[in-house]
């Protein structure tokens, strides 16, 4: 008989009632990348590269495409200073030209993203960075005085795996030790957030401050 009756409520109504009695998952743990999302390109950098050495237009995509010496580095198979010394080579620099100029303007602090962070991790909010980097990512936040930001920093070259592979978001879960419903999965590129979403995590595909803040609100809470 009460099997029966369900059939008389409206589906909207048996839904509300459904939805009412499944605790609301808050998130406890945000995953997140680092560059493009705590740190930002720098265009000055680029601009840099073009207008006093040379370079061709596409001057980001030799260092950072499929195709790029950057496959093999954000997987620790080379160092930040050898895939420095190859794409030197081919702008016609010296390496330590190369390594002083990266080092002075390529990425730049995402301050407000910062700041909200900070204000979250006040809310016993863990955060853990995923990055596909290099091996100098950890001397990286240091210097921007951020690492004390993450709880643990998976660095893709340190580990080697680079997302999308689907093992580097297990491996986040196993640092996490939460459930994947709880968590947040933020990058900048769509590729790097399906496998997140395949495992269960809410994601969001980074874009800007603003429309991060407003979509997240109430996530976290």
């Amino acid at each position: 008989m009460a099997s029966d009756s369900l059939l008389w409520i409206p589906s909207s109504e048996l839904t509300a009632r459904l939805q009412a009695q499944i605790p609301h998952m808050r998130i406890n743990t945000l995953f997140m990348d680092i560059g493009g999302v705590i740190t930002e390109p720098n265009p000055e950098f680029w601009n840099c590269l073009q207008q006093r050495w040379g370079a061709p237009n596409n001057v980001e995509e030799l260092f950072y495409g499929q195709d790029s010496p950057w496959v093999a580095c954000r997987v620790g198979q080379i160092t930040y200073r050898e895939h420095t010394a190859q794409m030197a080579a081919q702008l016609g620099m010296t390496s330590e030209q190369l390594m002083h100029v990266r080092h002075d303007g390529e990425w730049r602090l995402n301050r407000p993203m910062v700041s909200w962070i900070h204000k979250h991790r006040d809310k016993n909010l863990k955060v853990i960075a995923v990055s596909n980097a290099d091996d100098q990512l950890e001397d990286r936040l240091t210097e921007f005085g951020v690492i004390d930001l993450f709880d643990y920093v998976i660095n893709s070259a340190r580990v080697g795996l680079a997302k999308p592979d689907p093992r580097i978001y297990r491996l986040a879960l196993t640092k996490a030790d939460t459930s994947p419903e709880q968590c947040l999965f933020v990058d900048d590129k769509a590729r790097n957030i399906e496998p997140a979403a395949a495992l269960g995590m809410k994601t969001w595909v980074y874009s800007g401050f603003d429309t991060f803040t407003e979509a997240v609100r109430g996530l976290m809470d």
